[in-house]
């Protein structure tokens, strides 16, 4: 975890709904944004990717996320996310993991309000299943 235990969230993990399915609970966090990163729709998925740009991307930083919880998540990301350092206003300044995207992207914003309630319904199903099978190989 490269000497941090935040987590900085941008997208689908955002939801409590998604959080809750994954891993039971919604981690204590805060409101954070991160300078010089931008939140962007991904080709085909309807979760986005965190990229390199001008602006800020904004989030949560879940700051007491258990190892268990780590690695549950960490298997459920795309093998195309690399899991990176990130500095983030939380109101004050620190150091956050994010998953950084680093393949094609759209150059489009992407948020939580534009995954439409069919959408959703759709991800947090694939999400259970997903789960179902990861702690059967895990368990």
């Amino acid at each position: 975890m490269e000497g941090t235990s935040k987590l900085f969230a941008y997208g689908t993990l955002l939801l409590d709904d998604v959080l809750s399915t994954l891993i039971d609970r919604i981690p204590h966090y805060q409101h954070a944004t991160a300078p010089g990163w931008r939140v962007v729709s991904l080709p085909g998925r309807v979760y986005p990717g965190l990229v390199p740009s001008q602006g800020d991307a904004t989030g949560k930083v879940f700051t007491d996320l258990t190892d268990a919880e780590w690695t549950t998540l960490d298997a459920f990301e795309d093998p195309a996310y690399k899991l990176t350092a990130v500095r983030v206003l939380s109101p004050q300044e620190m150091d956050a993991l994010a998953y950084i995207w680093q393949r094609e992207h759209v150059d489009q914003p992407w948020s939580t309000a534009e995954l439409g309630r069919d959408e959703l319904v759709a991800y947090l199903d694939r999400c259970r299943r997903w789960r179902q099978r990861y702690e059967r190989r895990s368990g």
